[in-house]
């Protein structure tokens, strides 16, 4: 009997460590998870406030949005038709805005260069991180993004070839760090962010000479972007195809500027959905078609 009760007590102890073992093992997954989905939330910056309060006292903007609204489902057949042939003029034409930034600021712009447009370069974040591509020894751009985003960002920066010791002398100044390759063919945007031991940019400026229509889409499957500046190349439907590649990862034109030098490249500055908050841009309606094609 003594014996029994012996084996019995043992083993109901056995049974309480048993469940005391998964209890914590159990804690700890659950406050991995908490804690990764809490990292998550962070990058995609849902700790900025998802309202748009000047919605409610802007009526300009009010009646921009309804108006964007109503002629969307136009505007996307205007786009398709358009994307047909070669004249470029026309479908940069029929496109419009997806998203009104209020804080719109031209960077970099030169004589043979238009420059690029950013929306709010002021709201950063503290741990930024900026990215130019495509460099030929012109760091106009990148000087002015760096200052106008208050000298505080991480910059990145890549070109097919080597630059000259003024470009790299510049660069080192900005503590940036300088790669050589040419994009996709031996050098991709996702290897840059590895090396660099980073996961998100807030402003990425692209200008590649046709290689965003390979290079780009593969990035953004694994990085998270808030800005696209970026100069795309070729006929209308090339246009069409790529801004269909960025606009479902979510990303709205606020931005459109066709390149004065070259009839068939446009400059289209694209935001993120999720950074709109952030930097005090409001949603106005869908225009690139989603998911239709040319017939």
């Amino acid at each position: 009997m003594v014996a029994n009760f012996s084996g019995t007590k043992y083993f109901g102890c056995f049974i309480i460590v048993v469940i005391l073992i998964f209890s914590v093992a159990n804690y700890y997954n659950l406050k991995y998870k908490f804690e990764e989905i809490d990292k998550k939330l962070q990058i995609l910056h849902y700790h900025k406030a998802s309202k748009y309060p000047i919605l409610d006292k802007d009526s300009a903007i009010q009646e921009l949005r309804k108006n964007a609204l109503i002629s969307a489902d136009q505007t996307q057949r205007d786009i398709l038709e358009s994307s047909i042939g070669n004249d470029t003029h026309n479908f940069y034409r029929k496109l419009k805005l997806e998203a009104f930034c209020t804080k719109k600021m031209k960077i970099g712009e030169r004589k043979d260069d238009g420059g690029k447009v950013v929306c709010n370069p002021e709201a950063v974040k503290e741990d930024c991180t900026l990215m130019s591509l495509g460099l030929n020894n012109q760091v106009q751009y990148d000087q002015e993004i760096y200052n106008a985003t208050g000298r505080k960002c991480d910059y990145l920066a890549a070109d097919m070839d080597p630059q000259n010791m003024n470009t790299y002398r510049i660069f080192a100044g900005m503590q940036a760090h300088v790669h050589t390759g040419k994009i996709p063919d031996n050098l991709t945007i996702a290897h840059i962010m590895e090396v660099e031991f980073k996961n998100e940019l807030e402003i990425l400026k692209i200008d590649i000479e046709g290689g965003e229509h390979t290079g780009l889409e593969p990035f953004l499957k694994e990085y998270y972007v808030c800005q696209i500046l970026i100069e795309i190349h070729g006929l209308p439907a090339d246009h069409l195809t790529m801004l269909q590649k960025i606009a479902r990862f979510g990303f709205r034109i606020f931005n459109i500027e066709p390149n004065k030098m070259c009839s068939r490249c446009c400059e289209y500055s694209m935001i993120n959905e999720l950074c709109m908050p952030q930097f005090e841009a409001v949603p106005l309606a869908i225009m690139i078609p989603r998911n239709l094609t040319v017939v």
